[in-house]
């Protein structure tokens, strides 16, 4: 059996975390920070290829409750404002899901894709998100999370 096909990973952006979505409708969130031995990172230059192994990676959370079976599901992080820290999920249900960092639960459940959601990004410095839909969509939405209580 193993390990699920993995379909996408992006760094956090204070680059300590490594987010993995994976064929089996979870998120994994790995702990990168620890910079020893293990895991491989390559580099290419002037045809020289330089491959330097890290430690860590360690997996920290897990995220479900989104469907993602079939298709790459890309996940983000929501990081804008410091009271509401979220994973993004795009899913096949064509939702995206807003996951607590820290808890792990559902914490909003955003509607109106026709679709697969398979694309999904979240802004920078603003509470901001986007997302695309598959063949029988075939838009962008954005979204703002609803407000904190």
């Amino acid at each position: 059996e193993g390990n699920p096909p993995v379909g996408g990973v992006r760094f956090s952006p204070n680059g300590r975390f490594v987010l993995s979505g994976t064929l089996d409708s979870k998120l994994r969130l790995y702990d990168v920070s620890g910079g020893h031995e293990r895991g491989s990172f390559g580099n290419e230059y002037r045809g020289l290829h330089h491959r330097r192994q890290l430690r860590g990676g360690k997996c920290s959370k897990t995220y479900a409750g989104h469907d993602n079976t079939k298709f790459c599901a890309f996940a983000a992080f929501l990081s804008a404002n410091p009271k509401r820290q979220c994973v993004v999920s795009g899913s096949e249900d064509g939702k995206v899901y807003l996951y607590d960092l820290q808890s792990r639960l559902v914490r909003q459940t955003l509607e109106g894709h026709h679709d697969a959601v398979l694309a999904v990004d979240a802004h920078d410095s603003l509470e901001l998100i986007g997302s695309g839909g598959m063949s029988n969509d075939k838009f962008v939405r954005f979204w703002g999370p609803s407000k904190i209580d």
